[in-house]
């Protein structure tokens, strides 16, 4: 009986999911559709903190502390430094729900990606990031490319640092 339980709740996450998009897309608008589906993405990089955790304590620097994360969160692509921005470029989408079939590729779904990429990196270094999408395969493109840029402290951050 369970066997067939599993079974029905996977037919139903296969179509519930591309509904719950098309819905996303038809009701809200592009900030929103951001918000959402980036706090989906965090609810993803959630399962990863524990790891990135020993990796903070474990990296002698920001170049280590990259190689660690290339070595041991799974990711479709390499992460390199860049002019003090981290960029991967992946050949094939990296989502396990796009790679399983659960959901097609779509333009919105890469927001949650977005999202993981924003949660995973804003925990490794410690500071607000933000992320820019500028390829995405879901968006027709021949593959995902991501941007982290670090956020520079706001005056605040940067006072109560010097405080300590």
């Amino acid at each position: 009986m369970e066997g067939d339980l599993a079974e029905t709740a996977e037919d139903i996450v296969r179509r519930w999911l591309p509904a719950m998009l098309e819905g996303l897309d038809q009701v809200t608008d592009e900030e929103q559709r951001i918000k959402i589906l980036e706090f989906c993405g965090r609810s993803c990089a959630e399962h990863d903190f524990e790891e990135i955790a020993r990796i903070k304590e474990e990296a002698q620097d920001r170049e280590h502390l990259l190689q660690l994360i290339n070595e041991r969160i799974p990711w479709c692509g390499d992460w390199v430094w860049e002019d003090g921005k981290v960029r991967t470029v992946c050949a094939a989408c990296g989502c396990p729900l796009v790679v399983e079939g659960y959901v097609n590729r779509n333009p919105t779904f890469c927001l949650c990606s977005r999202g993981w990429v924003k949660a995973v990196f804003g925990e490794a270094l410690g500071e607000e990031v933000d992320v820019e999408l500028v390829q995405a395969i879901g968006r027709g493109d021949e593959y995902c490319e991501f941007l982290v840029v670090p956020r520079p402290p706001t005056s605040r951050q940067s006072q109560s640092q010097c405080e300590q």
